[in-house]
């Protein structure tokens, strides 16, 4: 038997299958993804399994790659052994910036900034516990 020629897997099912057996080497999610539930949860996936992954703009980028209209998400399954030197560059720029950065980005979501209504009802809360306290 040959080995299998190296090749990009697409699709939802066949990323997700991939990523949980820890096959897939790097994995790249459209940004316009509709309903977006399809794949929001791919990124948590990838870093709880520790495979790479990177979001791209559009599915019709990602379509183009497989030979299709769209595609919602598509992995790297094998390379060819010249290749492997690109792609672990390419993987190594993908965990700096999405899989290593996944808390950092979570923690500053939101910003915490409150709207003026809110930091005028505060405000308001500590003048009177102030007078409470001269009182």
């Amino acid at each position: 038997p040959t080995d299998r020629a190296p090749m990009v897997r697409s699709g939802v099912n066949t990323v997700t299958k991939l990523v949980e057996q820890k096959k897939a080497q790097l994995v790249a999610i459209a940004h316009d993804v509709d309903p977006i539930e399809m794949v929001l949860f791919l990124p948590a996936l990838c870093r709880k399994m520790g495979v790479p992954y990177c979001i791209v703009k559009g599915r019709a980028r990602l379509g183009q790659v497989v030979r299709r209209k769209t595609c919602a998400a598509v992995c790297f399954d094998r390379v060819n052994p010249e290749d492997r030197s690109a792609l672990s560059k390419l993987v190594e720029t993908c965990k700096n910036n999405y899989n290593e950065r996944g808390e950092e980005i979570r923690k500053h979501w939101g910003g915490g900034i409150l709207g003026a209504k809110s930091q005028a009802r505060i405000s308001k809360l500590e003048k009177a516990k102030a007078k409470e306290i001269k009182l």
